[in-house]
């Protein structure tokens, strides 16, 4: 099997970094949900939406939750999930890092969690040259 991936973001954003991850990584892909938060959303039902999604993944291998910015209400309500469930909670995705979960999905829960901040740092580079006159 693989470890559970849930995404908890603001709206738009796992749903279309999913689609392109996908589209890059070209292999199947199960075990995965997500649910996008749109801005000023009532939390009343959000939890108990996220913990009904949580049913139809197999979390045997662990779960994670992958989150767009620590401290904002999806991170809030994804680390209170993660606590509960015993999941690791990781901010701050990005399209490197949605790669590296997709590609090594069959990795330990470690070694994924280590691949993925990997790639996020990584993908993140300064290119900025000097430009003579």
């Amino acid at each position: 099997m693989s470890i559970a991936l849930f995404f908890v973001t603001h709206e738009g954003i796992a749903s279309n970094l999913l689609t392109i991850g996908e589209a890059i990584v070209q292999k199947p892909n199960s075990n995965i949900s997500y649910l996008e938060i749109p801005m000023g959303a009532s939390l009343d039902n959000i939890v108990s939406d996220i913990e009904n999604n949580l049913t139809t993944l197999n979390t045997d291998d662990g779960l994670f939750f992958i989150t767009d910015i620590y401290g904002s209400t999806p991170s809030n309500v994804a680390q209170q999930l993660a606590t509960k469930y015993q999941g690791h909670l990781v901010s701050g995705v990005n399209l490197p890092m949605v790669i590296r979960l997709l590609n090594y999905r069959e990795e330990q829960e470690d070694e994924l969690l280590q691949r993925a901040l990997e790639g996020a740092h990584l993908g993140i580079q300064d290119h900025t040259t000097e430009t003579k006159i």
